[in-house]
């Protein structure tokens, strides 16, 4: 059998693979795995932290043997608190468990993450949250948070969206979290709606807030050209009618009526004279703090 790498897991570090040069307890672990058949590749993944190393625990994860400090994950996991102090390890017994319900791969993302925050991304965010949440690692959980926080949505896919806010819902992320991956997705357009399938993917509460995210974007984008005004509109969009304007004196083809000041403008004269009210300027103000209608607690 071939380790690819060993985790030793530090308060604040995991060292992701032992190398030859691990002197004392260290040394020893590695020559107990030696005379296993167990190969330790000497490259070294992550700063390992001989100091701290307290309590080696292995992890067996199919094909691959992973080493952790217990006791620093003891602080930071009661799932790990459970599984290496529990019980069936007492009394001189194995320091070890196998995981049958996960794959090598994913627990070597979850470990790296552990150790090093930024190695989460859109691509790995949901195996990362999903794990943290298996296993009860708080600081990992509000690491995904943050990094949705953090991250400039606008630069992702909106493949990518959809996989993060579904994610982010099933785990119950934090609503800041969730609002701000519902109004991404609520930028895109119908087309892109129909092509994810977000009806079909999406819980009906959230996809419900994500298609009147759309339409509260596609009204604050019209009440924003008004110039301060209100005009009359269906279906998200000002409702231009042949009527005379005010200001031309004549009839034109594309006339709307200001709920607030009443004035009765054409286009080249609403984009002119400003309302004469604040109402509109108001509305602006609620629609682009009220985007996303969403009933959620943290």
């Amino acid at each position: 059998m071939c380790v690819k790498f060993a985790s030793c897991f530090s308060i604040s570090k995991i060292s992701v693979s032992l190398s030859a040069q691990l002197t004392g307890r260290f040394s020893a672990v590695a020559k107990c795995y030696c005379d296993m058949g167990t190969e330790i590749l000497p490259e070294v993944c992550f700063s390992p932290a001989p100091s701290s190393f307290d309590r080696p625990f292995r992890i067996h994860v199919q094909d691959r043997t992973f080493l952790i400090d217990a006791e620093s994950m003891r602080k930071i996991s009661p799932v790990f608190s459970v599984m290496c102090y529990g019980k069936d390890f007492e009394g001189g017994r194995e320091l070890s468990r196998d995981i049958v319900d996960e794959k090598c791969d994913d627990i070597d993302v979850f470990l790296r993450a552990v150790h090093d925050n930024s190695v989460i991304s859109a691509t790995n965010f949901a195996l990362i949250l999903r794990l943290s949440h298996k296993y009860q690692v708080l600081p990992v959980i509000d690491a995904c948070q943050e990094f949705v926080k953090r991250t400039d949505l606008n630069a992702l896919s909106p493949d990518e969206i959809l996989t993060l806010l579904m994610a982010a819902y099933e785990f119950h992320c934090q609503r800041e979290v969730l609002v701000q991956l519902i109004r991404r997705l609520a930028n895109e357009s119908n087309a892109v709606f129909a092509r994810l399938r977000i009806s079909r993917f999406l819980p009906a509460q959230i996809y419900g807030a994500v298609i009147s995210a759309s339409m509260n974007l596609a009204q604050l984008r019209e009440y924003e050209g008004m110039n301060g005004h209100c005009l009359k509109m269906e279906r998200s969009k000002t409702r231009w009618r042949n009527s005379v304007c005010e200001q031309c004196r004549a009839i034109c083809d594309q006339c709307a009526t200001c709920e607030e000041c009443k004035k009765s403008l054409c286009k080249r004269h609403v984009n002119e004279l400003k309302c004469t009210t604040n109402y509109g300027k108001k509305l602006i103000t609620e629609l682009r703090e009220n985007i996303v209608e969403l009933d959620w607690n943290d």
